[in-house]
């Protein structure tokens, strides 16, 4: 029998099939909804509900449930006109805000931004910050930094923030002109401490939007080359060294996102979200499938060999469990007898701060970051405060208070986990060799969280979860 196709059909046929030769993996994780995007921040979370900012008039959103399926926010961060200090900083700004980041630091979202016009390096940085982002009161914090429009500035241009397992918090940025700079930043005001220190690029180099991560004792700098904003014509593709020091040198650069994988094209702008051991990178793509749309495109990171590697193909909450202790990340952190969060008393942000538990309420007081010290103990720097879990006052005996305090590298802000079975871990201190314990066995909230000597109990063993 001869098949005969109608000329529709057979066009039909062969876009599907071009359309399947051009997919990098037909199972992909994929965005759906509104996917459109530009240089987008890292995807931060607020309860349950994750926020998309990225390049825009006013600073332009959008939110998740299942950071798959995207909706638009109700309005842009600034919903008319821009703060006033724009207009001598920039004078020929236009209100299209470039490649906004955001950090949660001591009880706000800050959300970085930079202003400056095309091909120029008269450029600044901004920041905003709101104590909610569901229920947001926006609140502009004024410039942080800024440059001149002289050939060999550092271009105020592409902030990415950084915070590193002591709690110290880092802005990388810049571009073309003199290259990628690092400055630390105040959690407390949002803006900065110190001199600028130069990472890499300059020369009017292709070196633009970078991005800083840290696993197993190395920070690892993505960049942008090529050029952007020329749709399927950009020659955008991401890169990434690593250093052991977060001022580096960077060596060993290789391309970690090339300029074509089927249908995604020009891929720009690196940014993380950590939750528990996942790692959602987020970055913006020009669609062949599309005209060259810009959109948003979220793959999951790991490090293999000591390098960073991405996948589209997994599936959201769902990470690699790996034998022994849970990898770096930020976690939630459960007694198991109460199945109650280890948590800063009244999500206080202050040194000396006491820990106990309380059922889980999202609050940033009851989320950790869980770090590998490379000696076999951790730190659990807390993201509310950026603050240590720590022995108060160093003590070695039983029935020691646990707090928070700044992170200086002591042996009473180390910890052992040990494998208790079934998913729970023991978190034993360096300095006095007890462990973490929920006083008198209490399932109430508001217990307090001391150390104590190993008895076995469900209240000496603790879950660690993705919040």
């Amino acid at each position: 029998m001869i098949l005969r196709t109608p000329l529709s059909g057979l066009c039909t046929l062969l876009r599907a099939l071009l359309l399947a030769c051009i997919s990098v993996n037909a199972f992909a994780v994929t965005m759906t909804g509104l996917d459109n995007s530009h240089d987008p921040a890292a995807i931060v979370k607020d309860g349950g509900t994750y926020y998309h900012f990225t390049t825009g008039g006013g600073i332009w959103y959008s939110t998740s449930q299942n950071i798959t399926h995207w909706e638009a926010g109700p309005e842009p961060v600034f919903p008319s006109g821009w703060p006033a200090w724009i207009d001598s900083a920039v004078p020929d700004f236009e209100g299209e805000f470039w490649a906004p980041d955001a950090i949660y630091m001591d009880g706000y979202y800050y959300i970085y931004y930079s202003v400056s016009t095309f091909g120029s390096s008269r450029s600044a940085i901004g920041v905003v910050r709101t104590p909610s982002l569901n229920n947001p009161d926006w609140q502009d914090q004024g410039m942080v930094i800024s440059s001149n429009g002289g050939t060999n500035e550092k271009n105020a241009i592409d902030p990415a923030l950084f915070r590193d397992d002591d709690g110290r918090v880092y802005m990388s940025y810049g571009s073309w002109f003199d290259g990628i700079g690092v400055v630390e930043i105040d959690p407390a005001t949002g803006k900065t401490i110190g001199g600028v220190t130069h990472l890499y690029g300059g020369g009017h180099q292709s070196i633009e939007a970078p991005y800083i991560t840290k696993n197993n004792g190395y920070y690892y700098l993505f960049v942008n080359r090529g050029k952007c904003c020329e749709g399927l014509d950009s020659t955008y593709y991401i890169e990434v060294g690593r250093a052991t020091s977060i001022t580096g040198p960077y060596s060993g650069w290789r391309t970690i996102l090339p300029n074509r994988e089927g249908k995604y094209h020009g891929p720009g702008h690196v940014g993380l979200l950590q939750e528990g051991s996942c790692n959602y990178v987020s970055t913006h793509y020009y669609d062949a499938t599309d005209n060259g749309a810009a959109k948003l495109d979220v793959q999951h990171m790991t490090y293999v060999d000591g390098w960073p590697s991405m996948t589209r193909d997994y599936t959201p909450g769902d990470c690699p469990v790996v034998a022994g202790p849970p990898a770096d990340g930020t976690y939630v952190i459960e007694a198991r007898h109460s199945d109650k969060a280890l948590s800063v008393e009244n999500n206080s942000t202050e040194n000396g701060a006491d820990v106990e538990q309380r059922g889980y309420a999202g609050d940033a007081g009851q989320r950790w970051q869980l770090t590998d010290l490379g000696n076999g103990y951790y730190s659990l720097i807390n993201q509310g405060s950026n603050r240590s879990l720590d022995v108060w006052e160093r003590s070695e005996d039983a029935g020691a208070n646990i707090a928070q305090w700044d992170y200086w590298e002591g042996e009473g802000q180390q910890w052992l986990l040990e494998d208790t079975g079934d998913g729970y871990f023991m978190i034993r201190s360096r300095l006095s060799g007890h462990v973490l314990d929920v006083e008198g066995k209490s399932q109430s909230d508001g217990a307090t969280v001391l150390q104590w000597s190993e008895t076995g109990g469900g209240n000496q063993q603790w879950y660690f979860r993705a919040p």
